[in-house]
């Protein structure tokens, strides 16, 4: 990114928009002073606070935790052996009535005292844009606001944000065209790390790279037979961490080939019911938790859970190591861990290079993984999850991020695979495969 020159006045409100990997959050970390700029090229007037896709400070990292720690009930120390963080250390909550107001509004209360860790995806949203808020900025960058946010809160953010902006707060968002806030009076276009258009809202135009169709991967690791009639069955499953309920008495059964969209607003438990399916909660033994047509803890590893299904979701995303390449993240899918196979079959290679290709991220191939954007990186865990070419697929809001001619691209690709069973988590039906005709809602 070089050569950009940009002014934004008081009174103004911008939205950042560009295809994936063409430098908005690299833009506002810029902005933020999280990169180095040539001196006397940027200048900030205003006091600043960045609210980025991932949380790794100081205060917290993912790289002291594993996984599925999230999930353990009494798993809650950090990795130096003191107090796990909690959302009230997080925030620095100072219990004062303007304080209280806000952690209300953003329905953070009730987890004041949990640990930050265990936060759902979109509590963990919430928390950073509180956080954000709590220190008063007069400039407000926020990476994607909208993503990992259910409908209802989308709205009151939408809302909220605007009486902010009517109270003199600066604010710059990265955001999908299509979800560009009324509130938003400029917006800069973003290609290739070079600002192709900026002005007032009305007056800018872009092309949205939508494609009517493209030449599907043909993938040379033959498909896994579906050696079972049920994938998942679930019996009055009830989870539930001391006195906090999160599942309550859940009947759902999937059967083989079935597609399913399951749904329901932040801190519903989505994320703690695929972690039941998928082999990572503890509690699954404690329940009748059937997969594969076998009871949990009465035949069957959970390798052998794990390895006929391929998965994505916000969480398993935040704990990659950064500096693995692009391919050895994809190559890790085989493995069902973070780790990269000791060897790779040729037909994976093969599959990876198709796969690549058709989302139009060969050049990234070699690329460490924490210097690609988080579209990218998002891309990238998808492709992951198709390479062993397993007979099930969970997909939990695996499009967050990515732009719309990407997640076309996706849609044409799971909508092809007529062989799978597919749970796919959103909290934006737009993004549902037309594929998907089966519904799941939390309550």
């Amino acid at each position: 990114m070089s050569d950009l020159t940009w002014t934004v006045h008081s009174g103004e409100s911008w939205a950042v928009v560009g295809p994936t990997g063409s430098g908005k959050t690299t833009l506002l970390q810029a902005l933020a002073g999280q990169l180095p700029a040539k001196p006397g090229t940027l200048l900030r007037k205003k006091s600043a606070a960045f609210v980025s896709f991932k949380e790794e400070s100081h205060q917290f990292s993912y790289t002291g935790h594993f996984y599925q720690q999230r999930y353990h009930a009494t798993l809650s120390d950090s990795h130096d052996g003191k107090p796990a963080l909690t959302v009230r250390d997080y925030l620095r909550f100072s219990g004062s009535a303007e304080d209280m107001a806000l952690v209300q509004r953003l329905g953070l209360e009730p987890l004041l005292d949990s640990a930050f860790l265990k936060l759902s995806n979109g509590q963990t949203r919430k928390a950073r844009i509180g956080k954000a808020l709590l220190q008063h900025p007069e400039l407000l960058l926020l990476d994607n606001p909208f993503v990992g946010l259910d409908a209802i809160f989308r709205q009151e953010l939408n809302q909220w944000l605007g009486d902010l902006i009517h109270h003199g707060l600066t604010l710059i968002i990265v955001v999908e065209p299509e979800n560009i806030p009324d509130f938003i009076t400029h917006v800069l276009v973003l290609e290739r790390g070079r600002i192709v258009q900026l002005g007032p809202k009305e007056g800018v135009r872009w092309q949205s790279g939508l494609l009517a169709s493209s030449e599907l991967p043909t993938l040379e690791t033959p498909p896994k037979a579906a050696d079972f009639s049920e994938a998942f069955r679930l019996t009055d499953v009830s989870v539930k961490y001391g006195d906090r309920i999160i599942l309550d008495a859940i009947n759902w059964t999937v059967a083989v080939n079935e597609r399913w969209a399951l749904m329901g607003r932040n801190g519903a438990g989505k994320s703690v019911l695929l972690s039941l399916l998928y082999g990572d909660h503890p509690q699954a033994y404690a329940n009748d938790v059937r997969v594969f047509d076998h009871k949990r803890g009465k035949g069957g590893s959970i390798w052998d859970v794990k390895r006929r299904i391929g998965f994505v979701s916000p969480e398993l995303h935040l704990y990659f190591p950064q500096l693995l390449t692009a391919a050895q993240v994809a190559f890790t899918g085989l493995t069902d861990t973070l780790t990269v196979p000791a060897r790779v079959p040729a037909s994976a290679e093969a599959d990876l290079q198709s796969l690549l290709a058709y989302f139009g991220l060969t050049h990234l191939k070699d690329r460490p993984f924490g210097t690609l954007s988080i579209g990218e990186q998002r891309l990238t865990l998808l492709v992951r999850a198709l390479l062993k070419n397993a007979p099930v697929l969970i997909l939990d809001e695996p499009f967050q991020a990515i732009d719309a001619r990407h997640v076309q691209l996706a849609q044409q690709l799971l909508n092809s695979l007529s062989d799978k069973t597919i749970l796919f988590v959103t909290h934006d039906r737009r993004e549902l495969p037309s594929s998907i005709n089966r519904l799941f809602e939390l309550g």
